[in-house]
């Protein structure tokens, strides 16, 4: 790096010191410390101790203090209402306690932010992540440095103090009324104003980022009034600070957002270095504003977002070479192709066509859609315009998805994210194309040859996945991958495990907390067969589903599968539930979904000891309707599975069928106190294993 002429204490020093912090940051979050070696090995030169080794000091004294803080189980005193986020049938608040910030959910439209309140809740944790490779609450809400979420039992208006986002707050209730509100208060408010179904088909298609941290639309922005102030012939003194002017305006309106305070931040410090005559680079800039970022808002480091935002801008740097000579379309293709590379360990998802179509879309919404947003706050009847635009928008990102096809790779462990990366410096360091082509071969060889390894191995594995109220289990073998019955989380996981061909999708019944994601994986993957029970109408469609019930074998690679019922047509839908035996591993296990004590009876009564299991799924999500005593006592299993959600509303699981199970000496795993429980088998040896959420 460039030499200090004279700053800070020591001008023997360099700069490159907040490198290093970066690098201390790695032991929290190995990402950032690969980034580094990266960085390193890419600008060939050493890291010395520098004078910012006092920022050091100050960046981990902050994340002592912010992780070593004591969060109470109950709260009862005066609060401050801080954010508001409105829904369809209620408000999320989020307010301050004694100076740490909790979330809640209230009824709509009784409170504004700045309202002082009296507040009695109990304090509840986030969960970890507690599906492999899922997502992880308590990090998300860490990085909002919020750090629980309340159970209220008394809540009281007291009064209305003045609060900095007052004028926010205004602005976010007048844009309300346009018909394009969602767009307008995405672009120029930062709010994840989207609905759930928008959301989920940007994140889809990999272009949500445009809308939240990539801040391009600012950069558009920018670029227009530097225009304006070229063609009124303003000085160099007047630009810059009408600029900063613009940028605080910005930031005010976007809550001080990370996309928008990294901007300025980078806009500062490439002024104050050039006024103080040092000689930095363009990532210079980059490291040094994300450090500050950090001193700032110490809770990043455990932003996603943030973490993305540092690896694209590295790598858009680091890569400059290969784009820097091309111009116009294909060079805007080119940095999108960066771009989806740099970020695809957290995405692990490639959608060749939309490759090709990002650049086109950037300029869309970066253009029209964003200057018509900024334009309607003072010409309201611009809105018609603007719904045009975003109509036509929608139909074209709708015709996208329907000819889009993504490849989802499986999501790679530490030391895959480590060689992708270096392979990638590896590709782009090359000045040839030719040897470009001959290193991406080299390359999809050696990724070839990592994940067939994983995959190649001999493990049968069965997940009960952490679904909250429902039941979603997969099993995962050499010769056969099934899932029983699917409410939510099971594409994500099925995708990040690189399983692309389901043998069989067993849907027990026809509940929502069974079947809510069944279509969704039809959609999706290559699903051979769905297997149904014959008493109840699934709102599902697939061109090969089999009605299965009481006496029925089916097959599925070495693994055998047993039907045991429905024995005949109940006036319940649970009793219709498909009842079944399979052999994993060295271990029986009987799949129950939700029946109740009707069927249970009938069971008993036409199979006996043939019950016998090693392993009961227990039925009903542990409800009093089912497990009786007659039940347990033929299943006789050594271990109970029971599915459901953390302190739900039906009081799942009932303390009686709890009892039954201890007094049996029955082992028993629970997704709301263990998350994902999952049962592998290898040559002869088995193990349990838990995804803790706490």
């Amino acid at each position: 790096m460039k030499k200090l002429n004279h700053i800070l204490l020591w001008d023997d020093y360099y700069i490159e010191g907040y490198a290093l912090l970066i690098m201390i940051l790695g032991c929290f979050h190995p990402l950032f410390f690969i980034i580094l070696l990266i960085y390193v090995y890419w600008q060939r030169r050493s890291i010395k101790i520098p004078v910012i080794l006092i920022g050091a000091v100050l960046l981990l004294t902050r994340f002592y203090f912010f992780e070593i803080k004591e969060i109470p189980n109950f709260i009862h005193g005066n609060a401050k209402i801080v954010e508001i986020a409105s829904y369809e049938n209620s408000d999320m608040i989020v307010i301050r306690y004694q100076n740490i910030r909790y979330q809640a959910f209230v009824e709509p439209n009784l409170y504004q932010i700045g309202d002082c309140v009296l507040i009695e809740a109990n304090v509840n944790q986030y969960r970890n992540q507690t599906i492999p490779y899922g997502f992880n609450q308590n990090s998300y809400y860490l990085s909002h440095n919020v750090r629980g979420y309340l159970k209220i039992s008394n809540l009281s208006f007291v009064s209305h103090s003045f609060s900095i986002y007052s004028l926010r707050q205004q602005l976010d209730n007048y844009i309300t009324q346009f018909q394009s509100q969602v767009y307008i208060k995405a672009l120029i408010l930062g709010e994840k104003s989207f609905t759930e179904q928008q959301t989920s088909t940007y994140r889809s298609l990999g272009i949500l980022y445009l809308f939240t941290v990539s801040g391009l639309h600012i950069y558009g922005l920018l670029i227009g009034i530097k225009k304006i102030f070229f063609y009124l012939s303003l000085t160099e003194k007047k630009q810059f600070w009408l600029t900063v002017l613009v940028y605080l305006v910005i930031l005010y309106f976007n809550a001080f957002s990370m996309s928008v305070l990294r901007i300025v931040l980078i806009f500062l410090i490439q002024n104050l270095a050039k006024k103080m005559k040092i000689d930095l680079s363009r990532v210079d800039y980059i490291h040094l504003a994300f450090f500050l970022l950090l001193l700032f808002r110490i809770e990043w480091v455990y932003h996603l977002g943030f973490l993305m935002l540092f690896v694209i801008l590295n790598f858009i740097y680091l890569m400059s070479h290969v784009y820097s000579n091309l111009k116009g379309y294909i060079k805007r293709a080119v940095l999108s192709i960066l771009i989806i590379l740099s970020i695809l360990p957290f995405q692990s998802t490639i959608s060749p066509f939309l490759i090709i179509l990002l650049p086109a879309l950037m300029i869309f919404i970066t253009g029209p859609i964003y200057f018509l947003s900024l334009f309607i706050l003072i010409i309201p009847e611009l809105d018609q315009v603007l719904s045009f635009f975003i109509e036509y928008f929608e139909l074209l990102i709708h015709m996208i998805e329907l000819r889009n096809f993504s490849i989802a790779l499986p999501s790679l462990p530490m030391l895959g994210i480590v060689l992708y990366y270096v392979l990638l410096i590896f590709l782009f360091k090359s000045r040839s194309y030719l040897n470009v082509f001959k290193r991406s071969i080299l390359i999809v060889i050696l990724f070839s040859f990592f994940i067939i390894d994983i995959k190649l191995t001999n493990d049968t594995k069965f997940y009960m996945i952490d679904v909250g109220q429902g039941d979603s289990m997969l099993i995962e073998s050499p010769t056969c991958n099934l899932v029983i019955d699917s409410f939510q989380n099971v594409l994500p996981l099925i995708n990040s495990l690189g399983i692309y061909h389901l043998d069989l999708l067993i849907l027990t019944h026809s509940d929502n907390d069974h079947i809510k994601e069944a279509q969704t994986i039809i959609n999706h993957i290559d699903v051979e067969k769905v297997i149904i029970n014959p008493y109840n109408a699934y709102p599902i469609y697939h061109e090969k589903m089999i009605e299965m019930k009481t006496d029925d074998h089916l097959s599925c690679g070495d693994l055998d599968i047993s039907f045991l019922g429905p024995i005949r047509k109940y006036d319940d839908a649970n009793n219709n539930s498909l009842v079944f035996k399979i052999t994993i591993g060295v271990k029986t296990f009987l799949f129950t979904g939700d029946i109740e004590k009707e069927a249970e009876s009938d069971l008993v009564f036409k199979y006996g000891h043939l019950l016998k299991s090693d392993v009961l799924k227990v039925p009903h999500h542990g409800s009093s309707s089912s497990s009786s005593n007659e039940f347990i006592n033929m299943v006789l299993p050594d271990v109970a599975l029971i599915s459901l959600s953390e302190s739900n509303r039906f009081g799942f699981p009932n303390q009686d069928v709890i009892n039954r199970l201890i007094v049996k000496q029955v082992d028993i795993y629970r997704t709301d106190q263990m998350g994902t429980i999952c049962y592998t088998y290898h040559q002869k040896k088995e193990k349990w294993s838990l995804y803790l959420p706490f």
